[in-house]
């Protein structure tokens, strides 16, 4: 594995954090086993327009599914390119999602809190201290 002192903080910081759950996890056998998924993002231009953000996050996956030796694959729908390699019970994972499809799913959001369904009105209103 070799001397973390030779690896780039992060990645030192990451196998840190990897064997502080493991030691937690091996000290609480009454706890149940946690879900360990593991998601490679990658460094990207915060202004580089969104084609070119979506090719930094396809290399990145196919990256991780040469390093993994796993095939990429495309979703269904089209909307995500994607690299999964089961290690154990361990999900390793990047995807890609595609430009138009973010822009869908960031103009769903927007409408986020401004449509209220009756439960909602009800749940609101009892934390405001009374029903209405």
């Amino acid at each position: 594995m070799g001397m973390l002192e030779e690896l780039p903080s992060d990645h030192a910081a990451a196998i840190r954090g990897l064997f502080e759950l493991a030691a937690f996890v091996a000290d609480h056998p009454e706890l149940p086993a946690p879900d360990v998924r593991a998601v490679f993002f990658p460094a990207h231009d915060p202004y580089a327009d969104a084609a070119a953000k979506y090719t930094v996050r396809r290399n990145l996956v196919d990256q991780v599914a040469a390093a993994v030796g796993v095939e990429t694959c495309t979703t269904a729908s089209g909307t995500q390119y994607t690299a999964t390699k089961m290690m154990g019970p361990v999900e390793v994972t990047a995807h890609a999602i595609t430009p138009d499809s973010m822009a869908a799913y960031r103009a769903a959001l927007s409408y986020e809190g401004n449509v209220q369904t009756e439960q909602r009105r009800i749940v609101d209103a009892a934390a405001a201290g009374g029903a209405r």
